[in-house]
């Protein structure tokens, strides 16, 4: 029982920064006094647990080169077990690293948890509705990370991709901090030669070299983050990574359309209601579902692959609506100039 409760109350110290004793005494339904007892046991064994004393005292974990070896709880243990059979293949090299970290935890596992564990056999299968994540070099995420801790000031080149070519530009950035979105990693950074914000792909990035300056504090432009990526014009995947890829105008606010479109998707604000959106999907009709679920009123610029399929597309809705008249077949499928071709109301 003593043993128990000692282990839960270094769990405890573990996943918060200070506890007051008042706190800890509730947690684990003791007394103040034997908290105290329990914090002297974790001493003798050799944890570092530092205290304060006085009304606001409090209990902190402290870091040490003779620190025991990290213990968890029951369902810390469950939690980074799932984690690591879930987590996703977007690090070069981690597979075997994740798969061996498993193993070991396993091995550590008591009966009555290890048998528990046997019961999440997962499998992941692949998602045909998105791309696999490209993959990304740990070292690059090391050297990113420890600059935007550091603030330290970055030199690299980017490439910038769009349906008709590749440009490769070099940048200066000051790298804020690094995001994961469906499987995609972004380097949030202020670049200095452009004065402006940026979330920068980091499988697009090249050469990445240090400098010796360093930059100061420096306000991001949108406090959401999540909201900041997903509203960049340039988010997207590369587009022949797709075999079917086009562009349409909609008839709906970049604000919208950077809300709901796919990662695989870029886009570019025309005016206050008009959004050029350039999309790929595993076919043309696959790619016109994708499109329609906007609820807009869309114009397909192109390829013309695209505007064929949206013609039998609408071909196809038109024999299977019943009732409709011949007028509003009509009015439903217009044909633009140059050969484009309108959605239906």
């Amino acid at each position: 029982m003593i043993a128990n409760r000692t282990l839960e109350l270094l769990s405890l110290l573990q996943t918060k920064k200070e506890w007051t004793g008042e706190g800890l005494a509730q947690r684990l339904g003791v007394s103040p006094r034997t908290v105290r007892r329990d914090i002297n046991r974790l001493r003798e064994l050799g944890y570092p647990v530092t205290a304060t004393k006085g009304p606001s005292g409090y209990y902190r974990l402290s870091r040490g080169a003779r620190l025991p070896p990290l213990i968890v709880d029951d369902e810390q243990a469950l939690a980074i077990a799932l984690s690591l059979q879930t987590a996703p293949a977007s690090v070069t090299g981690m597979g075997d690293a994740t798969k061996r970290a498993l193993n070991s935890i396993k091995e550590l596992l008591p009966p009555h948890l290890a048998h528990r564990l046997a019961t999440f056999s997962i499998e992941q299968i692949e998602n045909a509705w998105e791309l696999a994540p490209p993959q990304i070099d740990p070292a690059l995420l090391a050297q990113l990370s420890t600059a935007a801790q550091q603030r330290d000031l970055v030199r690299f080149s980017y490439r910038s991709i769009n349906l008709d070519s590749m440009e490769d530009s070099e940048v200066l950035a000051e790298p804020h901090r690094l995001v994961v979105w469906s499987g995609r990693w972004y380097l949030v950074a202020y670049d200095q030669q452009r004065c402006s914000w940026h979330a920068y792909r980091l499988d697009r990035i090249r050469l990445l070299a240090p400098t010796a300056w360093r930059f100061g504090e420096r306000e991001v432009p949108d406090e959401d983050i999540t909201r900041f990526v997903q509203s960049q014009p340039d988010r997207g995947d590369t587009p022949d990574t797709w075999p079917c890829w086009g562009t349409v105008l909609m008839e709906c606010p970049a604000t919208l359309v950077a809300k709901w479109a796919p990662g695989a998707a870029s886009f570019e604000a025309i005016d206050d209601r008009i959004t050029r959106i350039q999309m790929g999907a595993w076919s043309w009709s696959a790619l016109l579902g994708f499109l329609i679920t906007f609820s807009c009123r869309f114009t397909v610029e192109g390829p013309p692959e695209l505007i064929d399929a949206a013609r039998k597309v609408m071909g196809r809705i038109d024999v299977d609506i019943p009732g409709p008249t011949d007028a509003r077949r009509r009015q439903r499928r217009r044909p633009l100039e140059g050969g484009r071709v309108k959605s239906g109301e």
